[in-house]
């Protein structure tokens, strides 16, 4: 008989995603974390083209040119965070926009896309243009709604500034009232090997990932989270078995925080953009084994670098998976998932639209040892 397939539930956000693509690097290190937009009500001035100003805090701005046909938003959109924060240094106040389109995004979504797993997440009421839109999207992408609490006048949505082979994503949301909590009966508390928590507010996290029913739990935090005190992600150690983040949500965290989740977690996953990742998995004795992976090879420059760090932790938490309970796996399976991880996020890179590569893909990339150049 073949193998029964993981039942996987993962509760998160799927967003509309706005992605404008611009014609340069604008920041070094590559921006890749994502704040919250709000956009200034009034008129365009008349005496100059439609523009994307983006300040933050601290008075930087960076102005963009739209593309042809661009359905906005336009004006000035006030940022929550600095557009470059301590480490990151802002290399263009400018940019032109090459090309924009309309994409499925949202963390939960990524991770349900990737792991094959069903969505619990939260859309608009009834009637809501921009949910039936996402509703629409996630059903072309396989991705099945176990349950959607309708909790919002209107559904989420982002505007993601993409600089595609230089690396740069800003992601810049639009968001409605903070999710509910949710109803002990939805289905993300019904038994099911894993439960994915992405992103949300640590509240949530917080109850979902403390409620029975899962044999394995994983957090996949945002920058968000890191920065979220109420509680704080270390608080939520007890009830994690994986974490997966990238290099900057990590180092955010305290110190003594890093401390106190790595003495409780059973994988920790980092990526770290051109640099590869890290992963950390606890051995049968319970001692913290690291393993870090380069980047996997490839033949051309990214056609974008969007849904890398959930390519390679879904990718890594499926090989895992699929050798048996967390608590036994050995350093050589760590190593040739985070190898399998490594090829997925690089073989994401050549998908300029919402989408994963299958396992064959990944076994073949596997098999050549790097990306082929995609045929003209």
């Amino acid at each position: 008989m073949p193998p029964t397939r993981p039942r996987i539930i993962v509760i998160g956000p799927a967003y509309l995603d706005r992605v404008l693509r611009v014609d340069r690097r604008l920041a070094d290190p590559p921006l890749d974390f994502s704040l919250d937009g709000r956009l200034e009500a009034g008129r365009d001035d008349a005496a100059r083209p439609a523009s994307i100003r983006l300040l933050d805090p601290n008075d930087a701005t960076l102005e963009i040119k739209p593309p042809p046909r661009w359905p906005g938003p336009c004006g000035l959109i006030h940022l929550s965070r600095p557009l470059a924060p301590e480490g990151v240094q802002l290399r263009a106040t400018s940019a032109v926009g090459i090309d924009w389109s309309d994409d499925l995004g949202g963390m939960g979504a990524g991770y349900a896309a990737a792991l094959g797993g069903d969505l619990v997440t939260v859309l608009g009421v009834e009637g809501d243009e921009t949910s039936a839109r996402i509703e629409r999207l996630l059903d072309e992408a396989g991705v099945r709604i176990a349950s959607a609490a309708r909790a919002r006048p209107a559904a989420d949505w982002t505007l993601v500034v993409s600089s595609g082979p230089h690396g740069d994503k800003l992601p810049v949301g639009f968001r409605g009232p903070a999710a509910v909590a949710l109803d002990p009966n939805f289905p993300a508390y019904a038994q099911c090997d894993l439960r994915v928590v992405a992103s949300g507010t640590n509240a949530l996290a917080s109850q979902a990932l403390a409620a029975p029913g899962a044999a394995v739990r994983m957090f996949a935090p945002s920058l968000r989270n890191m920065l979220d005190v109420e509680p704080p992600v270390a608080a939520l150690a007890d009830h994690v078995d994986i974490l997966a983040c990238n290099r900057r949500e990590w180092t955010t965290l305290p110190e003594h925080d890093r401390a106190h989740l790595e003495s409780k977690l059973q994988v920790l996953s980092i990526t770290d953009g051109e640099a590869g990742a890290e992963v950390a998995c606890r051995d049968q004795a319970g001692r913290l084994r690291r393993v870090r992976v380069p980047a996997f090879p490839r033949d051309q420059l990214p056609v974008d670098t969007n849904r890398a760090g959930e390519a390679f932790a879904a990718t890594l938490i499926k090989t895992l998976l699929s050798r048996g309970p967390v608590s036994l796996i050995s350093a050589d399976d760590v190593v040739a998932a985070a190898h399998r991880g490594s090829a997925a996020a690089a073989l994401v890179l050549d998908i300029a639209h919402f989408g994963f590569p299958t396992d064959a893909a990944v076994d073949a990339a596997l098999a050549r040892g790097r990306v082929a150049a995609v045929e003209p």
